[in-house]
């Protein structure tokens, strides 16, 4: 493709070269003392301003860079001052430039690298906005299948496009502060991949993405009707989605005592689903209880009870676990019968008596009937298999705000969540359609283990999709305000990087050293990124990309989005 304008144009001439080094040159800069900048054709020429793209004229190449710095030689820096007489004195502007890549001009094919520096005296130019959209940019597959997500910010009407594959195919993060950018630029890629017909499942931990509004599906997860005029899709995800993990991080049983009879009651319960005439009453009683009769019970339904989202009856758990204290042995002291069980365990149901009003309390909270209260609301698991096959919808938003933080249950949830995504991706669910998980706040998610000392688990299943979904279909878009608490082989999965204003040296620091091509140069500008404005750094485009990030259709209700 050949490039879309010529590179060299004596109006946009900026200076020449006077050192070269490996990765940067210095230019004599003789317009950047002029009071201001110009105009050329309808484009802004800011005649040595730093952050200026920069065409620099080779032998077979142009060598496109950056201008990292602009200073006066030290024994000239008075010159400037206005005491000086004007025109007396002449000043002589330097500049470095960080290189980036090079262009054919003959081709127009973009080069990693250099592989051709200039030479001392070379001519370098102000970069036409549709030159540096050139070498960003992926032209690979349909032209009409793509995601307009920003403009050069030296040209509102240069816009920057991509191919979704060259976005998202291989996970795509957006990161920056508070009032940086980063729910709107959220909000504008659910509106191009609305305008696409692709498929994403949005995570809204705030709820501040419910000004969606173009083929979106809006369900909640958590919290009640406000009247009945309140029009809103609730759903439930039941508590059988929860692992044995899941459970024992919410329920927190102790290690000695409380864990294994919360284990055995979970096991008789799921036993007594697949055969009923083993209880009374919901209950599986093992007082004075032939063990053999239970034992052939669960070896006959070993693998229904070990699977994955194995129904039960958990308002009978508390109870159930007072079934557990028993004493092992039946008969008497004199002649133990091993067979059976013995009689009730009193201490043991005094261990675990803290036990049994924590999950009463638990599993009859208002705030957690979405998982444990039969109320008919839809099981989210349902929802998605609608929303996968109905064709009108692009955007399944799960709002969170109403899920409790208490006992873990957001963090466990969404995580639970994220394992049943995986599992349906491994079984080949997304293959020949690619679905986006879009995680927002993904701190809260990721690299954090929930429960108490004694049950420990570790959130990893965005962390898992994040390493092996790319081959089953499944990818992912993190954002967060936090990077460093973003695991490292997390971030290196990432092969998209959209960076908002960056404060924190720790958070600046991560992202250098997951972004492999991100020099120094271009975090020394995260900290003054203003509001929208982001870098662009992915394995698909050659070189960090300063944007303006393109407003959203749908503004999120998020603070500050009238400060954009």
């Amino acid at each position: 493709m050949p490039l879309p304008t010529a590179p060299f144009e004596t109006k946009r001439y900026l200076g020449s070269v006077t050192q070269v080094e490996p990765t940067s040159v210095r230019l004599n800069l003789p317009h950047s003392y002029a009071s201001s900048s110009t105009n050329y054709s309808g484009h802004r020429i800011g005649r040595g301003e730093v952050g200026e793209f920069v065409l620099i004229e080779g032998e077979r190449y142009a060598v496109l860079g950056r201008l990292a710095n602009v200073r006066l030689p030290e024994g000239e820096r008075l010159t400037v001052e206005p005491s000086r007489e004007e025109g007396k004195t002449l000043v002589n502007p330097v500049g470095t430039v960080q290189l980036l890549l090079s262009l054919d001009p003959s081709s127009g094919r973009v080069i990693r690298g250099v592989p051709e520096h200039p030479r001392i005296g070379q001519f370098a130019y102000a970069a036409h906005p549709s030159l540096v959209k050139h070498a960003i940019e992926d032209r690979r597959g349909r032209q009409d299948a793509h995601v307009d997500l920003a403009h050069i910010p030296s040209s509102s009407t240069t816009l920057v496009t991509f191919a979704p594959s060259a976005l998202f195919g291989r996970h795509c993060a957006v990161l920056g502060t508070t009032g940086g950018g980063k729910s709107w630029t959220l909000a504008r890629m659910m509106g191009e991949i609305s305008r696409n017909q692709g498929k994403a499942i949005l995570f809204d931990p705030s709820g501040e993405f419910h000004t969606l509004n173009e083929r979106v599906r809006h369900v909640y997860l958590g919290g009640q009707r406000d009247g009945a005029n309140d029009e809103r899709e609730y759903v439930s995800f039941p508590y059988r989605h929860l692992s044995e993990s899941d459970l024992f991080a919410m329920f927190q049983p102790s290690g000695a005592s409380q864990a294994p009879k919360l284990r055995e009651a979970l096991k008789s319960l799921k036993l007594l689903r697949c055969e009923p005439a083993l209880g009374t009453n919901g209950l599986l009683r093992k007082i004075n209880r032939r063990k053999a009769d239970v034992d052939a019970a669960l070896n006959r339904h070993a693998a229904a009870i070990l699977a994955s989202g194995a129904d039960y009856d958990i308002t009978n758990l508390p109870h159930q676990i007072d079934e557990e204290c028993v004493y092992q042995t039946g008969g008497s002291r004199t002649a133990p019968d091993a067979t059976v069980w013995g009689g009730s365990d009193e201490a043991g149901k005094g261990y675990c008596t803290t036990l049994v009003a924590r999950i009463s309390l638990i599993i009859g909270s208002p705030e957690m009937t979405c998982i444990f209260a039969q109320t008919g609301a839809r099981d989210l698991t349902e929802v998605l298999d609608e929303f996968l096959t109905n064709d009108q919808q692009s955007i399944l938003r799960i709002s969170m705000e109403n899920l409790p933080f208490e006992h873990n249950t957001r963090e466990l949830v969404a995580n639970a969540f994220g394992r049943y995504l995986l599992t349906r991706a491994r079984a080949g669910a997304f293959r020949d359609r690619p679905v986006l998980t879009v995680l927002d706040e993904a701190h809260q998610f990721l690299n954090k283990s929930v429960g108490d000392d004694y049950n420990r688990f570790r959130l990893e299943s965005f962390g898992l999709i994040a390493k092996e979904g790319r081959k089953y279909g499944l990818l992912a878009v993190l954002a967060t305000q936090r990077p460093r608490d973003i695991p490292e082989d997390v971030l290196s999965q990432m092969g998209m990087f959209i960076v908002h204003r960056l404060i924190n040296d720790r958070d600046r620091q991560i992202v250098e050293q997951a972004c492999g091509s991100l020099d120094a140069s271009a975090v020394a500008f995260l900290p003054i990124l203003g509001q929208g404005e982001a870098l662009l750094i992915g394995l698909d485009t050659p070189m960090t990309m300063p944007v303006q990030i393109l407003l959203p259709n749908n503004k999120p209700d998020s603070q500050g989005n009238d400060l954009w």
